[in-house]
């Protein structure tokens, strides 16, 4: 019996063990029904409409703010979930036909005294005192919407996927306001969410919400609703109601139209100087087919003002994941990206438009998209549909013909908050006769375990690769699973990725392998925090098999960490274990890919272990420092990182970072010292001008760059950005290539 039909049978068998053994009496646990959250029904916050206009100006003098319903007897979540807040906050709510109006106060005798990093929008959690509100129009407990605002009227928006246990995504935008009041015992919010700016379901008398506030200076988030402290502040399990007098309808025209502009420049010494000057009209549409459906379209998109990546060393044998960063791509995003697991992604959006250039150290360089479009969003409660569709164009220069990329994802809602879907992927040359055939597709299913109180996740996918050249181990499969209650929380995940499985508009680094990684973690609550919050610890083991059916090991790494979170924020871990490595390939230790300094084949066997240290994030100046020694491989290296910032508030930090790798290795191999340094200047003048100036100085890929960006938000969600980046050559400090930027986009409504 050939080696692919013992896995696949293993696989298969695996999947139904878990389904039967785990999985169903978890089902037996879960109501299906449409009230999933009957334990949090008792918390209500009645909506009214009002008759008189709003002034947007954070103050609640406004006669409905006088007699609308007030909730309040905010409960802790952290440090404790067992006692009320200690400071009050007051929370109502009204409406008309355009809006969704909140009227927050939030007490505190140290008014004025509040801890930010900037006035820079889409800030995190973790970066100011915020009050956030979650919203799930749908009432599903699957997706929702972020909003919150820091005491300075800074606005962060976000989408929330998978229930909220994955965390949220912030690259979500949409127009919407805020504006904030500073009185003696308190800070007040006036928020209004249009309508069009969120999908819902008309006439619906409910929706799912929660209130949150983060309080830095006594290091404590606060919540409406009281749940569990092992459950984020982003869980859509634990939320209440929001009850309408009137249900609200939906718009019967919601559209977007926004234009944009570049002006580029570009000037290139590789492999001779070249300038280039072009431009770009382009834009996007955003059309609501429905309150809940999406049309997105994309034409002649730029990204020029994206942020370039943070580069890390890479002294791994296989590529590294980096996140997507482009806004057309992000949004909604999650229908395609929740598919498969970290390592096997049957669909990862970096692979269209974008492309190494073998001219310019391997430096992504982007592909021209003449169009791109998009459709996303609930059919009804039960069912979500995404189609994504880009066409790239012809690149002379890389020697590129044009392709198309679509993909197409449904998914069903099962047992209350679970999920079944599945995806198409599709990258299809343009010559389709039978000498040029040219395409790469994945299919795949994916059950996806949520349980109503979020105690449970998992996951079970199977994913079929096709190419013109069918193999019979062309396939990954995967199951995971969560057990999280406060205090424990065990992890099991194992993975089956096929030798001939490689989806080229997905991302699958290691393949002909099986992976099983079990985590384990305790955490301890002191009765006491005055000084320390939490601590735990984690044991977690990552092992690879080759898939030959004989289960050779191919890596394992087995680590114990213990960790310490600080009643004044700071953070500070151990960890040791050891590694095994059986290389099946010669491979440069260095990361550098020099085939002259190649370990040969063979097993490696080696310890390593280090401590993390953070401070006090509230402290104008912060530092952080980490340090990892030990073997590697047949050598040794010492990792050393550490990082050095200072906030001036409210205008903006500067953050320096230094990472150096020495690597030592013996005779005749070269040993090696990596550094890696990079410096942040983060300017904030006002709530609508951004100015960043990144520096990144990487020895292992000889490069250094500079990039330097200013954003002008004029309107809402409209921008003015110039950007300009170089790149030099890190041994001689020559330039390699600089660009110049200039864009305009504009949102306009109708």
């Amino acid at each position: 019996m050939k080696p692919y039909f013992v896995a696949r049978l293993l696989v298969l068998s695996t999947m139904m063990i878990i389904s039967k053994a785990v999985y169903a009496p978890i089902f037996a646990q879960i109501t299906p029904s449409n009230n999933s959250f009957a334990l949090f029904d008792s918390y209500v916050l009645k909506t009214q409409r009002t008759q008189s206009i709003i002034t947007l100006d954070g103050k609640l003098t406004e006669d409905i703010w006088k007699t609308a319903p007030v909730i309040e007897n905010f409960f802790q979540h952290y440090p404790t979930d067992s006692l009320p807040a200690d400071k009050r906050v007051q929370v109502q709510s009204t409406y008309d036909d355009t809006y969704l109006y909140f009227g927050i106060s939030c007490f505190d005798s140290t008014a004025g005294e509040f801890y930010f990093q900037s006035l820079r929008r889409d800030f995190t959690n973790i970066e100011s005192d915020c009050v956030v509100i979650l919203i799930d129009p749908l009432g599903i407990g699957q997706t929702g919407f972020s909003f919150r605002v820091s005491p300075r009227g800074v606005q962060s928006e976000g989408f929330v996927a998978n229930g909220g246990n994955t965390g949220l995504d912030l690259t979500w935008d949409n127009v919407w306001f805020a504006e904030t009041a500073v009185e003696k015992d308190r800070w007040t919010v006036e928020i209004a969410i249009p309508f069009r700016a969120i999908r819902f379901e008309s006439g619906r008398k409910n929706w799912r919400i929660n209130i949150l506030r983060f309080d830095w200076k006594v290091n404590q988030l606060s919540s409406w609703t009281r749940y569990p402290i092992n459950f984020g502040s982003t869980s859509l399990a634990h939320t209440g109601r929001l009850e309408w007098d009137t249900p609200p309808q939906s718009s019967s025209l919601n559209m977007s139209i926004i234009p944009s502009a570049t002006v580029l420049y570009n000037r290139s010494l590789i492999p001779a100087s070249k300038d280039q000057g072009e431009y770009n009209i382009g834009g996007d549409i955003k059309y609501g087919i429905t309150p809940n459906l999406n049309l997105d379209a994309t034409i002649f998109p730029d990204f020029s003002n994206v942020g370039v990546d943070r580069q890390i060393t890479n002294l791994s044998r296989f590529s590294i994941f980096f996140p997507e960063q482009r806004q057309f791509f992000i949004e909604n995003s999650d229908l395609f990206s929740q598919f498969g697991v970290a390592q096997v992604r049957p669909f990862f959006s970096r692979t269209i438009g974008l492309t190494n250039d073998p001219l310019n150290n391997g430096m992504l360089a982007p592909l021209r998209i003449p169009l791109g479009v998009r459709l996303t969003g609930n059919l009804d409660e039960n069912w979500r549909v995404g189609i994504l569709s880009m066409q790239t164009a012809t690149s002379e220069r890389l020697m590129l013909a044009t392709q198309n990329y679509s993909v197409g994802a449904l998914q069903r809602r099962v047992f209350g908050r679970s999920n079944i879907g599945i995806i198409f992927v599709n990258r299809q040359g343009r010559n389709f006769n039978e000498e040029g055939n040219d395409f790469n597709r994945t299919l795949g299913a994916d059950f996806n375990l949520l349980s109503d109180d979020g105690t449970w996740q998992g996951k079970v996918f199977f994913h079929q690769n096709f190419t013109p050249t069918q193999h019979g181990d062309q396939f990954a499969s995967a199951g995971w699973l969560r057990y999280s209650i406060p205090g424990i929380e065990i992890n099991w995940n194992h993975e089956y990725i096929g030798t001939y499985y490689k989806p080229e508009v997905g991302f699958a680094p290691r393949t002909g392998v099986w992976r099983w990684q079990p985590v384990m973690t305790r955490t301890f609550y002191p009765d006491n925090r005055t000084t320390v919050n939490e601590h735990s610890i984690t044991l977690e083991q990552d092992t690879y098999f080759d898939n030959s059916g004989r289960f050779t090991l191919l890596d394992n790494s087995s680590f114990l960490s213990y960790n310490v979170n600080f009643a004044n924020t700071m953070n500070a871990t151990l960890v040791g274990g050891s590694i095994y490595t059986r290389l099946t390939f010669p491979f440069d230790p260095t990361g550098r890919g020099n085939k002259d300094n190649e370990l040969s084949v063979g097993e490696y066997k080696y310890w390593r272990f280090g401590a993390d240290f953070s401070s006090d994030i509230r402290s104008l100046l912060i530092f952080s420092g980490s340090v990892r020694a030990g073997g590697y491989f047949n050598g040794s290296n010492i990792n050393i990182r550490g990082s050095l910032g200072y906030r001036f508030q409210p205008f903006g930090s500067i953050t320096l970072a230094v990472q150096q790798d020495h690597i030592t290795l013996p005779q005749p191999l070269q040993s090696a010292q990596l550094t890696l340094a990079s410096l942040l200047l983060d300017l904030t003048p006002t709530r609508n001008i951004f100015m960043t100036a990144f520096f990144q100085y990487n020895t292992q890929l000889n490069n250094v760059n500079l990039n330097t960006r200013i954003q002008w938000r004029f309107a809402p969600m409209s921008d003015v950005f110039l950007v300009y980046t170089d790149n030099f050559d890190a041994t001689t400090f020559a330039l390699r290539t600089r660009s110049v930027a200039l864009k305009l986009t504009y949102w306009l409504n109708i």
